[in-house]
C-alpha cells in the first residue's frame, strides 16, 4: 500500500495565509506547494500532480472560482477546497455548487483546516475509487449486453468471468441463467438456480419485494437501479446496488431482464467509518484540555464538555442551572459583576477575562473567552465559553518577569560597574600612597635604629643625625602624618560605597515571593536609586524626602522594586530629552514617601517636558511609548500599573504640566 504523503497545492495572494496553511499541513505530514495567484497555480498543476487544491476565493486577476473550473476541466484527479475570508452562506452555497470538497472561513483554527483537508481527501479518494469501479463495471456490463445479442454460449462464458453477480430472467421472473459470482452469493451451483424464482432462494417477504421490482421494470421498460441490504441466514450482512435492464427479442418486444448486483458493502462500511469519524470529531470536544460551555440568554448552562465536569462536577446534573450558581456560588441570584458571558449578550462581541474559581482540585486561575452564536436572523442565541486553566502559565510568567528584572539589571550593568569602579580607583590610588609612605617611614625607622645603636656604643653621631634629618626632609613626615589618616578614611568610605551598591543590586535582583510580606518601602526606594544612579546622574540631581516613621507595608518587594525602577528611569529619560543629555544643565528628580488618608504614598516627580494632553489617556497602555524608536518598549508603565493595581490593590496616577514636568503618585494599602 502506498504510504507516501498526500500532495497539496495552496493558492492565496496573502503570504501569511500561505505560510500558516503550509505550516499546519506540513506538520501533519502533508507535502505542500504554494502559489500566490492562479497563473502560478496552473504552472504548478502542469508540472506535477496534486491530490488536493486549497484556493482563496478572491485574488488579483483570475479568481479562485476560475481556478476550480479550470481544475475540473483539466485536472479531474485533483479535489478542491475553497478558503475565504467572507463568512457568507450565499457565497458558501455558490462555492459548494461548484463541486468543491470543503469550505474554510478565515480566520481558521488548526483543527478546522486539518479536519476539512482530511475529509476532502477521504471523500475524493472514495469517489475516485467508486468512479473507477463504476466505469469498469459499465464497460464490462456493456460488453456483455452486446454479446447477448450475438451468442448465448459466449455470453455464459463471458459472464462467468465477471467478478460481479450477473443474472437474467424471463417475463415470469424465472432465472434463465447467471454467472458464478451470482451463484456464489447464494452458496449454490449455477444449474441449481436456473429455472428457479427468487422465492425459491430467499424468504417470502424479501422475495416478494424483488419480484415486485421485476414487474415494475417489465411495465416501464428501460433501466432500473436501486439499493438493497441483504441479511443472510448465517447473520452476515451485505449491501448492493441492483442495476437491471429489460431484454428485447428480434421484434423489439420485452422478453426478460438482465441484472447486475454491485457490492457496495465495503463502501457502506467506509461511510459508517466516516460517520464514526465525524462522531469522533464531535467527541474531540470532550477531550480538550480546556473547558467548554454553551450558555443561553438566561445564563443557563445548555451543554458542557468532559473537562468542565472534571473541574466542576456540579455541571453534570445541573443543566438549566445558571452558570454563576455552578461556577461561583449556588446561592448567588444574579450574574457576576463584569461577567464576560453577560457582556457578549449585551454588546454582541467576543470577550476575555481572567477569573479565580474554586474547582474540585482547589482554587485555580482561569482565562475565560466568550463568543456569540448567531442564528440566521443575526440574533445571539447562545454564548460559547472557553475556560483555560492558566494557573501554571501565570507561574511561568512570574518567572519571566523576574528574567525581565534581571535583564533591566543587565542594561544597568555598565553604569553600576562605573559606580563601583570609581571608589575602586581611588582605593587603589590610596593603597599606592600608603605603600610609598610606609617605605619612607621604614627608611626613617632604620635611620633612627642606626643612630640609637651609635649612641649606645658611644660612637660619633653627627653624620648619622645629618642623614636622619635628610631622610625626614625627603619623607615630609608632617605631610604623611596629616594625609595618611585621611587616606585611610577615604578608603573606608570607598569600601562602604561598594558594599552599598552590591547590597542594592542584591536586594533589587532578588526574585521575591508571590506572597506579600512586610517591607521597608524607604529601603526599597533607596536601593533602587542606587542601582539606577548611572541612568540619572548625568542629567539630574536626586532629592529624597522619605518619612522617617514610615511603618512596614505588606507588599511583594521584588515587584515594587521594578515599579520604582521604571518610574525613576522614565523620569531620567524625560529630563534627558529637554536637557540634551545634560548639556543644558541638570534637572531634578524628587522622591518622597508619606502616609496620606490611611494609604502609603510614594511620589516620583521630575522636571522633564511633561505628558502631552493628547496621549494622557494612553500612558498606561501596553506597548505605548512617546520615546524614540529603540529607547523604550512601552511596557514600563503598563507593568507598573499591573503590579500596583492588580497585585497590590493600590492606585497609580500622575499629574503633569507640559514644559514643567510630571509627578507619578503611587498609593499602597497599609493592610
Amino acid at each position: 500500500m502506498d504510504k507516501s504523503p498526500n500532495s497539496l497545492l495552496i493558492v492565496d495572494d496573502e503570504q501569511p495565509v500561505l505560510n500558516t496553511l503550509s505550516s499546519i499541513l506540513v506538520k501533519r505530514g502533508y507535502r505542500c506547494r504554494t502559489a500566490a495567484n492562479v497563473a502560478q497555480a496552473k504552472k504548478a498543476l502542469a508540472e506535477e500532480t496534486f491530490d488536493l487544491l486549497l484556493t482563496d476565493r478572491y485574488m488579483p486577476g483570475e479568481s479562485g472560482v476560475d481556478l476550480i473550473r479550470y481544475l475540473q476541466t483539466h485536472h479531474t484527479q485533483t479535489a478542491a477546497v475553497m478558503v475565504t475570508g467572507i463568512d457568507d452562506p450565499e457565497l458558501a452555497k455558490e462555492v459548494l455548487e461548484l463541486g468543491v470538497y470543503g469550505f474554510i472561513v478565515k480566520p481558521f483554527s488548526n483543527n478546522l483546516v486539518l479536519i476539512t483537508v482530511e475529509n476532502a481527501l477521504r471523500r475524493h479518494r472514495l469517489e475516485l475509487q467508486e468512479h473507477r469501479r463504476a466505469e469498469q463495471l459499465e464497460q464490462e456490463v456493456a460488453a456483455q449486453t452486446k454479446s447477448l445479442d450475438k451468442q448465448v454460449r459466449f455470453l455464459q462464458t463471458l459472464i462467468d468471468a465477471i467478478p460481479l453477480p450477473v443474472y437474467y430472467k424471463d417475463l415470469n421472473s424465472v432465472y434463465l441463467g447467471c454467472n458464478k459470482a451470482f451463484a456464489a452469493t447464494f452458496n449454490r451451483r449455477q444449474e441449481d438456480i436456473v429455472g428457479k424464482r427468487i422465492s425459491n432462494l430467499l424468504a417470502h417477504d424479501v422475495a416478494s419485494e424483488y419480484h415486485q421490482k421485476d414487474q415494475e421494470l417489465f411495465q416501464t421498460g428501460g433501466v432500473q437501479i436501486f439499493e438493497k441490504d441483504v441479511i443472510y441466514a448465517d447473520g452476515s450482512w451485505n449491501c448492493g446496488i441492483f442495476h437491471k435492464a429489460t431484454l428485447h427479442d428480434s421484434e423489439g418486444v420485452i422478453s426478460g431482464l438482465v441484472g447486475v448486483r454491485i457490492d457496495i458493502t465495503e463502501l457502506k462500511k467506509s461511510e459508517q467509518l466516516l460517520r464514526l469519524s465525524e462522531e469522533n470529531l464531535r467527541s474531540i470536544m470532550d477531550n480538550l484540555h480546556i473547558g467548554v460551555m454553551m450558555i443561553n440568554p438566561s445564563m443557563e448552562i445548555l451543554r458542557s464538555n468532559r473537562q468542565m465536569l472534571k473541574w466542576f462536577p456540579e455541571t453534570a446534573d445541573n443543566k438549566g442551572m445558571h452558570c454563576y450558581q455552578v461556577l461561583v456560588n449556588q446561592q448567588q441570584q444574579v450574574p457576576c459583576e463584569g461577567c464576560p458571558v453577560r457582556r457578549v449578550f449585551d454588546i454582541g462581541e467576543a470577550q476575555e477575562s481572567t477569573m479565580t474559581l474554586r474547582t474540585s482540585k482547589g482554587e485555580r486561575i482561569f482565562r475565560v473567552s466568550t463568543s456569540p452564536i448567531f442564528d440566521d436572523a443575526d440574533t445571539i442565541t447562545a454564548v460559547v465559553a472557553l475556560l483555560e486553566d492558566v494557573t501554571d502559565k501565570l507561574a511561568v510568567e512570574r518567572e519571566f518577569r523576574q528574567a525581565q528584572k534581571l535583564e533591566a539589571i543587565g542594561q544597568l550593568a555598565a553604569g553600576i560597574a562605573h559606580e563601583i569602579n570609581t571608589p575602586v580607583q581611588y582605593i587603589g590610588d590610596n593603597i599606592c600612597f600608603i605603600d610609598e609612605a610606609f617605605r619612607d617611614l621604614v627608611a626613617i625607622n632604620e635611620q633612627y635604629a642606626s643612630l640609637l645603636k651609635a649612641v649606645k656604643n658611644a660612637e660619633p653621631v653627627t653624620a648619622l643625625i645629618k642623614e636622619l634629618d635628610e631622610v625626614i626632609d625627603r619623607a615630609d613626615v608632617p605631610f604623611l602624618l596629616d594625609e595618611i589618616p585621611k587616606t585611610v578614611q577615604q578608603s573606608q568610605d570607598g569600601v562602604s560605597r561598594i558594599g552599598e551598591i552590591v547590597r542594592a543590586m542584591k536586594e533589587f535582583s532578588h526574585p521575591g515571593s508571590d506572597e506579600k510580606a512586610h517591607a521597608d518601602i524607604n529601603r526599597i526606594l533607596t536601593s533602587t536609586i542606587t542601582v539606577s544612579r548611572n541612568e540619572w546622574k548625568y542629567v539630574a540631581e536626586v532629592e529624597t524626602d522619605l518619612a522617617p516613621d514610615l511603618p512596614l507595608v505588606p507588599c511583594m518587594a521584588g515587584e515594587i522594586n521594578q515599579v520604582f525602577l521604571n518610574l525613576i528611569v522614565n523620569a531620567a529619560h524625560a529630563i534627558n530629552d529637554i536637557t540634551e543629555n545634560g548639556k543644558l544643565g541638570k534637572g531634578l528628580i524628587r522622591l518622597s514617601t508619606c502616609i496620606r488618608d490611611g494609604w502609603l504614598e510614594i511620589r516620583v516627580a521630575d522636571t522633564g517636558g511633561g505628558v502631552p494632553e493628547a496621549v494622557e489617556h494612553r500612558i498606561f497602555d501596553p506597548f505605548f511609548t512617546t520615546k524614540k524608536i529603540g529607547k523604550g518598549t512601552g511596557q514600563g508603565l503598563a507593568i507598573a500599573r499591573s503590579v500596583v493595581v492588580d497585585k497590590h490593590q493600590g492606585t497609580i496616577r500622575f499629574e503633569t504640566e507640559v514644559g514643567k514636568g510630571t509627578t507619578f503618585i503611587v498609593q499602597l494599602p497599609m493592610n
